[in-house]
């Protein structure tokens, strides 16, 4: 049949935090380093490798791969140069025997000087590759959809679960939308449908919340041979762009009729339960002194303050506040602080050194704590995910003890959605009263042992408190930021040539 191309950029930005991402905060790999990376890990790119891995008459091309941990918008010159290199590595693997194009992408990158990374990329190999080259690509469910990704590309796989837990099957479904395209002639046809809602809270939780049903029904469109995709994209509340919002996304086989019906089913059946989507948050004092009636150890969920969403992880108010109410239990906690990791790793293990922790990115939300700390260990911050099994680049790291808190510090904002920070850095998580986890879904998924989960609400550029953001560039009216908001579904259909016969 021919080659595949491959390629993958990814990275959930929030456009609340203050220090731009770089082109060096970007794990880059290119050719079969690509396939190499992914070959054990549990991602899209596995998952689509493993449809076509034992097949003869098609050959997979590892193009370029580009993933960093969330962070704030992408500067120009870092977007510039991921961008191009995705793009002329296309240029580069394009040949006539070449019969398509995969992309694993997240959907809610965000530059400086672009809002719609996802849709420039696609949009600048389309024009390349020309309209006869099938392009799918995969998504998050946080991601954002575009009018320009729609138009520049042929199928979209999302995932199906929060927290997350189907990276690989996501990238199954996608290869099984190019076998159809490939193998069995299909024209995909989408119909999308924006809702303006941005939602939070334990309801999204899909093993367990009325968005999971609302998934299941997605999932049974796909299973029954309905659709060949169907998905309910929450978005990134934190990615302030023209498209924010909720939206359904149906795929179908040169049905529009048949898309445009499931995308309203999905959508209405959305809206009906949208108000219920709201994040249940816990003040900090109530929080420490309900923590002091439970059985056993609590978690303390930061989502404020998650890296994985796009946040500075420089967050102290945690240990701010359990120092102003004296505390006294067995606290873990991890924290993005450079200058402190330095200062640790210029003493050396043993030694007593006074830092000011906490606020190196987000000074305005976070001063500094002046603390004396000891140094209990030090790392170089290389280890991998729990999760993922991708590779973790923290840079210098530094476990400090401060009486009865032990706090991890990293140099580098990385994944904080499991346990790896602590397992990597020695700490005994069973030795804990509370353990404080930066990121919305790792207590549900990889600290169900603890006797109680507290979400906070404390400041940061990834606060579920949504009016509390500031948002300046997504459409409004919009849920909850707005009161009194209406939902008039109109249905979008692509690709924009075929829409006549709709």
């Amino acid at each position: 049949m021919g080659k595949i191309l491959v390629a993958a950029c990814e990275q959930e930005i929030s456009s609340f935090n203050p220090l731009p991402s770089e082109y060096a905060d970007f794990n880059i790999l290119r050719s079969d380093a690509l396939f190499k990376a992914n070959a054990e890990a549990d991602t899209c790119v596995r998952g689509f490798m493993n449809v076509f891995r034992s097949r003869k008459d098609v050959e997979l091309v590892g193009v370029y791969g580009a993933s960093a941990c969330s962070a704030g918008p992408l500067s120009e010159a870092g977007f510039s140069r991921v961008a191009g290199e995705l793009i002329e590595g296309i240029d580069r693997a394009m040949a006539p025997d070449v019969v398509a194009i995969y992309l694993s992408m997240h959907g809610a990158m965000g530059a400086v000087s672009e809002l719609d990374p996802e849709g420039y990329i696609l949009e600048r190999v389309r024009a390349r590759v020309g309209p006869h080259i099938p392009i799918v690509v995969s998504l998050d469910l946080h991601g954002l959809l575009t009018d320009k990704m729609l138009r520049n590309c042929d199928a979209i796989a999302v995932y199906h679960t929060y927290p997350h837990n189907d990276f690989t099957s996501t990238g199954q479904r996608a290869g099984r939308l190019m076998e159809a395209i490939l193998d069995r002639g299909a024209r995909p046809v989408m119909a999308r449908i924006f809702i303006p809602a941005l939602v939070r809270g334990p309801e999204l939780i899909t093993a367990t919340g009325l968005y999971g049903r609302i998934i299941d029904r997605a999932i049974e469109m796909e299973q029954s041979g309905e659709a060949l995709s169907a998905a309910v994209m929450i978005g990134n509340p934190f990615t302030d762009a023209p498209e924010l919002g909720s939206q359904t996304l149906v795929v179908t086989d040169n049905d529009f009729p048949g898309a445009e019906r499931l995308a309203r089913e999905l959508a209405d059946a959305f809206w009906k339960h949208h108000e219920v989507m709201l994040a249940d948050l816990v003040a900090l004092p109530d929080a420490i002194a309900d923590a002091l009636k439970q059985p056993g150890l609590v978690t303390f969920t930061d989502a404020a303050d998650a890296p994985s969403s796009g946040a500075s992880g420089d967050s102290n108010s945690i240990l701010a506040g359990l120092l102003a109410a004296g505390y006294r239990g067995r606290v873990i906690m991890p924290i993005v602080d450079a200058p402190a990791a330095r200062a640790a790793h210029a003493a050396g293990v043993g030694a007593t050194i006074r830092v000011a922790l906490g606020g190196t990115i987000d000074p305005a939300r976070f001063p500094p704590l002046e603390l004396d700390v000891e140094v209990e260990r030090l790392g170089n911050g290389e280890y991998r995910h729990e999760v993922s099994r991708m590779p973790a680049h923290a840079g210098p790291t530094a476990v400090l003890r401060h009486g009865n808190i032990l706090i991890v510090v990293v140099s580098r904002s990385v994944f904080m959605m499991d346990r790896a920070i602590y397992l990597e850095h020695g700490v005994d998580i069973d030795a804990a009263d509370i353990i404080v986890v930066k990121s919305p879904g790792a207590a549900i998924r990889y600290f169900a042992f603890a006797s109680r989960n507290y979400v906070l609400d404390i400041p940061g550029a990834t606060s579920a408190n949504l009016k509390t953001l500031g948002h300046r560039v997504c459409p409004r009216p919009m849920f909850p930021l707005d009161e009194n908001v209406t939902f008039k579904p109109q249905v979008q259909l692509y690709p924009e040539h075929l829409r006549a016969r709709a």
